[in-house]
C-alpha cells in the first residue's frame, strides 16, 4: 500500500472545443467478479485487498444508473465504515491509471499531450455524518529522463465540490494552472468523496473520511487551450508543523500580495471551534496558532485569503 500512496503523491487563441477523456462518460466497466471497475481508472474497491483486510473485497465505487447526466451510467463513490459503528472510514476514490496487484503498484494517468484550461464535468454530492466536501484533482506531468525518470509537474488543478441539494446533476469546472512551458505527456485525475486526504495521501488519511458521503460523477472532459504559463498558487505548498501538535502549530506559506486572512478551526464533527482575522503582507508567512485549550482529536484548519484557501488536517495530541 505504501508504494501506491507514494505514486499517488507524484502527484494565443482560445479553443472552445471540448477534448474527450478516455471513458469520461463512465460508460465502460469491467466485471471483476466482486465489483465493476470503470475502465481507465483504479479505485478504492481494491483498498481492502491492498490493506490486507480479511474477507472479500469491499466495493465503494459503483456503476450507477440512478443519477447520470447523459448515457447509461455514471460513477458512484461512497465513503464506508470498516467496522459497524465507526464514524470515520474509507473514502471513495477514483484515479486514472492501471494497477499491478502482484507488485502492489499503480501506474497513474494516461497519455495526453495538450494543455487544456479546465476540466469540466457533472456531479451530485451528499454529505455523510459530518461536514466535508468531495475533491477533483488534475495533474499534468512530463517524463524527465535526466532526473532518474521522475515526473515533472507541468500543470495542476484542484476543485472542492460542496453538497448538491438538488436531485439532479450539477456542472462543475476545475481551472488548470500551468507552471512550465513544456507540453505534458501524461494527465492524472484523482476524484474522491472526502477532502480529508486532499493534501496528504497516507494510511491515516485514507481511513478518516466521514462515513456516508456519496458522490456521483459523469461526463468529464477537458476544455480550452492554454498559452504560456501562470504563476502557481503558492498556497498549495503550505506547510504545517508540528503535526501532530501539542499546544500550537506554525503554518508556513508564501503569499503573492497583501491580503486579509480568515483563520478557522473545525472539530471532527464540523463545529467551528476557533476563528480569527489577520492582515498579511506580501511575502513569506509563518503563522503561529495556539491550540492549548483544545482536547485531543482531529481538526480541520482553514485559512481563507483573497488569493486562495489553505486546508490542512491537524491532529492534537497532549
Amino acid at each position: 500500500m505504501k508504494k501506491i500512496l507514494i505514486l499517488l503523491l507524484l502527484f494565443v487563441t482560445f479553443n472552445s472545443k471540448a477534448q474527450v477523456l478516455p471513458n469520461g462518460g463512465f460508460e465502460n466497466w469491467t466485471n471483476l467478479l466482486f465489483f465493476y471497475e470503470p475502465q481507465g481508472y483504479v479505485t478504492s474497491n481494491y483498498a481492502s485487498l491492498l490493506l490486507g483486510s480479511s474477507g472479500l473485497p469491499r466495493a465503494n465505487v459503483f456503476r450507477s444508473t440512478s443519477k447520470k447526466n447523459s448515457g447509461t451510467y455514471s460513477a458512484k463513490l461512497e465513503s464506508y465504515a470498516v467496522n459497524t459503528g465507526d464514524t470515520s472510514g474509507v473514502p471513495g476514490i477514483m484515479l486514472t491509471g492501471s494497477i499491478d496487484l502482484n507488485n502492489a503498484t499503480i501506474s497513474p494517468g494516461f497519455a495526453y499531450n495538450n494543455k487544456p484550461t479546465e476540466l469540466r464535468g457533472f456531479y451530485n454530492y451528499a454529505l455523510g455524518n459530518r461536514l466535508d466536501s468531495a475533491i477533483v484533482t488534475v495533474v499534468f506531468t512530463k517524463y524527465d529522463p535526466f532526473s532518474a525518470g521522475q515526473l515533472n509537474i507541468v500543470g495542476i488543478g484542484l476543485t472542492y465540490l460542496s453538497e448538491n441539494v438538488s436531485s439532479g446533476m450539477q456542472a462543475f469546472s476545475t481551472p488548470i494552472i500551468y507552471i512550465q512551458e513544456e507540453t505534458p505527456d501524461t494527465a492524472i485525475i484523482l476524484i474522491g468523496t472526502s477532502s480529508t486526504f486532499s493534501g496528504e495521501l497516507d494510511s491515516t488519511a485514507l481511513a478518516n473520511a466521514p462515513v456516508g458521503s456519496i458522490l456521483y460523477i459523469d461526463d468529464l472532459s477537458f476544455f480550452g487551450s492554454a498559452v504560456g504559463i501562470e504563476k502557481v498558487d503558492d498556497l498549495l505548498a503550505a506547510q504545517v508543523y508540528p503535526n501532530p501538535a501539542t499546544e500550537n502549530i506554525k503554518v508556513k506559506f508564501y503569499i503573492a500580495d497583501n491580503s486579509s486572512a480568515s483563520i478557522e478551526l473545525f472539530s471532527i464533527d464540523g463545529k467551528l471551534v476557533y476563528s480569527e482575522k489577520r492582515e498579511l503582507s506580501k511575502g513569506n508567512q509563518v503563522l503561529n496558532i495556539d491550540f492549548d485549550n483544545y482536547v485531543n482529536g482531529t481538526y480541520q484548519l482553514r485559512i481563507q485569503t483573497e488569493l486562495g484557501t489553505i486546508r490542512k488536517k491537524i491532529n492534537i495530541i497532549k
